[in-house]
Formats: C-alpha cells, sequence, structure tokens
C-alpha cells in the first residue's frame, strides 16, 4: 500500500490538476482584453490542450517504466507550473497557446500516471475519493478567479496563484519520490465474498490475474481487452462532458428552467459527482466494482431518460446522471489489471486516459453540432444514446476479458 505521504500527495495533486481547469472559462473575458483577442479565440486552446494530453497519457505507461512514478509525477507536475507562470506573464497570445500545450503535457501524464499507481494501491474507496478531490479542484478553480478580481488583482495574479501551488506539490512529489516505489499490496477481493483467495470471479482462483507476479505471455485475448478498454472510457466521458457543457443550454432553452435554476442544476450535478465518489467508492469495496459499474450504467440510463421530461424531472435527470456516472472513471481505472493482466496494466490506463480525452473534446463538440442543427432537445436523446452505446462497449470489454 502506498504510504500515508504518498496517498496525500495523489489527493492533493488531483485537486491541483483541475484548478486550472477552473481558470480559464471564468478568466477569458478579461485576458481576451489584456491580450488583445476576439471571444472565439479562446477556442483554439482546447484543440491543442487535447493532442498534447493525448500523446503524454499514451506515453505516460512507458514513461513509468523507465523513471519510476515518483519522478514523472515531480517533472510532469513542475511542466505544468512552469505552463501556468508562462500563461500569467504571457506577452502575446500565442505564449498562452504554447503554454497551454505544455500544461496539457503535464497535466496528462499526472492523469495517467496516478490513475495507474492508484490502480495497483488503492482500493475502490481511495481511488473514488482520489477522482472526488478533481471536482473539488475544478470547483476552486473560478474561485481562485474572483477572489483575486475581489482584490482588485488582475487575471494574471490567479493564474500565478496556482502556478506556486503546483510548483510546491512538484516539490513534495521530488520529496516523496521513494515513497511511490513501495511494494504492490496485497491481493485483494472485489467481489462481495470473503474468499481467502480473492478473485474477480465467482469461483475463487489461487493466483489472480491482477497480482504482481510475473504474467505468462500476453495472450490474443489480452491484446484485444487492453485496447477494447478505450472506447468505455472515450464514451464515459465523452457523455460526462456532453452533460456539463450542454446541460444549462439544454435545460433554459428546451425545458423552460429559469437562467438561475438551470445554473443551480449544473453546479448540482458536480456536486452529485463529488458525493457519489464519496459514497459510492466504500460500497464498491463491500459489493464488489463491478456491480456498481452496472449500477452506475443504469442510473446514468434512468438519469438521461429522466431528463427528457419537463420542469423538475429534467433537472433531478441531470443531477442523477452526474450521481451515476460518478464511480465509472475510477472504477474501470481500478478494474483495468484484471481485465488486461498486470504486465500490461499501466501502458493500458495511458491509453485509456488518452482515450478519455479524445472523447471529452469530441463528443461534445458532435453533440453541438448536433444541437445547432436540431435545437437544444437534442441533447437529452445524445446523453441515452451514448449511455447505451457506452453498456455495449463495457459489455463488449467483459466478454473480451
Amino acid at each position: 500500500m502506498l504510504r500515508s505521504e504518498s496517498r496525500v500527495l495523489a489527493y492533493l495533486s488531483f485537486i491541483s490538476i483541475a484548478l486550472p481547469d477552473g481558470l480559464l472559462g471564468v478568466a477569458w473575458p478579461s485576458m481576451r482584453h489584456t491580450l488583445h483577442q476576439p471571444v472565439a479565440a479562446v477556442g483554439l486552446l482546447p484543440p491543442i490542450a487535447v493532442v498534447s494530453s493525448i500523446l503524454a497519457s499514451a506515453a505516460t505507461g512507458y514513461l513509468v517504466g523507465r523513471t519510476g512514478i515518483g519522478r514523472l509525477l515531480a517533472v510532469s507536475t513542475a511542466l505544468a507550473a512552469i505552463a501556468l507562470a508562462a500563461q500569467a506573464v504571457a506577452p502575446a497570445f500565442w505564449v498562452v497557446l504554447a503554454a497551454a500545450a505544455v500544461l496539457a503535457v503535464g497535466s496528462g501524464a499526472i492523469d495517467a500516471g496516478l490513475n495507474a499507481h492508484a490502480a495497483r494501491h488503492f482500493n475502490a474507496r481511495r481511488i473514488t475519493w482520489m477522482h472526488g478531490c478533481y471536482g473539488l479542484g475544478a470547483a476552486a478553480g473560478p474561485l481562485v478567479v474572483a477572489g483575486t478580481a475581489d482584490l482588485g488583482l488582475s487575471w494574471r495574479w490567479a493564474f500565478g496563484a496556482v502556478a506556486v501551488v503546483l510548483a510546491l506539490l512538484a516539490v513534495g512529489f521530488a520529496g516523496a519520490a521513494r515513497s511511490w516505489t513501495a511494494p504492490p499490496a496485497p491481493a485483494r477481493s472485489w467481489t462481495a465474498q470473503p474468499a481467502p483467495a480473492p478473485s474477480w470471479t465467482a469461483a475463487p482462483a489461487p493466483a489472480p490475474s491482477w497480482t504482481a507476479a510475473p504474467a505468462p505471455a500476453p495472450s490474443t485475448v489480452a491484446g484485444r481487452a487492453s485496447w477494447s478498454g478505450a472506447p468505455v472510457f472515450a464514451l464515459q466521458n465523452g457523455l460526462e462532458s456532453c452533460a456539463t457543457l450542454w446541460a444549462y443550454t439544454y435545460l433554459t432553452g428546451a425545458r423552460g428552467v429559469a437562467p438561475a435554476v438551470g445554473a443551480a442544476a449544473v453546479s448540482g450535478y458536480w456536486i452529485a459527482l463529488v458525493v457519489g465518489r464519496l459514497v459510492l467508492g466504500p460500497v464498491a469495496d463491500r459489493v464488489g466494482a463491478r456491480r456498481v459499474l452496472v449500477a452506475g450504467l443504469a442510473g446514468m440510463a434512468g438519469g438521461a431518460a429522466l431528463a427528457m421530461l419537463p420542469g423538475a424531472a429534467a433537472i433531478a435527470g441531470v443531477v442523477l446522471l452526474g450521481f451515476a456516472a460518478a464511480p465509472m472513471f475510477p472504477l474501470l481505472t481500478l478494474t483495468t489489471a484484471d481485465r488486461v493482466g498486470a504486465a500490461r496494466a499501466d501502458r493500458s490506463i495511458g491509453l485509456q486516459v488518452a482515450a478519455a480525452a479524445a472523447g471529452s473534446a469530441l463528443l461534445p463538440a458532435a453533440a453541438g453540432w448536433l444541437i445547432a442543427h436540431s435545437g437544444p432537445a437534442a441533447l437529452a436523446p445524445c446523453l441515452l444514446t451514448l449511455t447505451a452505446a457506452t453498456a455495449i462497449a463495457y459489455a463488449a470489454v467483459e466478454v473480451a476479458r
């Protein structure tokens, strides 16, 4: 099991990588005036960030094997801090764009590296709590911008403050690098049976496939499973991004919800996501990760179906969607080694995180095109379709296993 200081750093790191995500949207109206840019110029940043994040995430499994997780996290966090500092003092917009690529590389490596390491050393409760910390960081980012503005300070101070936080975290990672090399935890069971030799299946197995013991030569089935997990992450994360990006437009434009209530509903989604990760992680420890994943898919379908109804039902659907989606990413990550084998787990998780980044960028854009041509009411059927596609992709992964 990871040492306590490393667990704390893992939680803090997920708060910190989410902080920049909450800065840009709130700071952009001021940034664009300072940098003499039109409103639409912000649209150049997501493609750059997504491509950089995908490349970093896909390479993380290889880099962890060469440098170790502690050093990788220290260097990646330092890169993110440098990128934010560069944006804080940027004299021109091209500097912001270049720094966004560096920031995405650092954040992508942190995300994939911590997920891979947590999948080996955390139980369901700890990995879902770690992801819950991301929601806290995403909510705190806008508050940093608002706080500096209340003090009469420029947006540059908000970026600089977050850069300092990341720099301190990089120092913490460097100092605790050795603690990340602790041996893998003893074999754990994600099933409900208290068997002495746990297994992901109902029948006891003498040597679970996700232990750190040397694995035999990878089979064709394991290879297929390694790649087949990527669509699940792309679809599920794309669905979440569609909900957070377009829920306000849908509720106010298609369901007659007042603007203030629509904004509160989107906040309710994020709150439900954090609460779901705090609550459902311990449940997965007791009843098994697969049962919670299946229940999550069912809850997401129910939320999308409720969102198709008018008024309060649509709001409840959006909030339910956030709660049901909460355990999906962390528990899918946690069960990766069982699907592909311990020897393939780190690289597979890197590919999955890269696929998640791609889905988070492409699917909301596709939903936006659909909304532009068919109206805001198209969102709820879109969410229901994505939920069904995610369920099918997950079933295919289980069959491949």
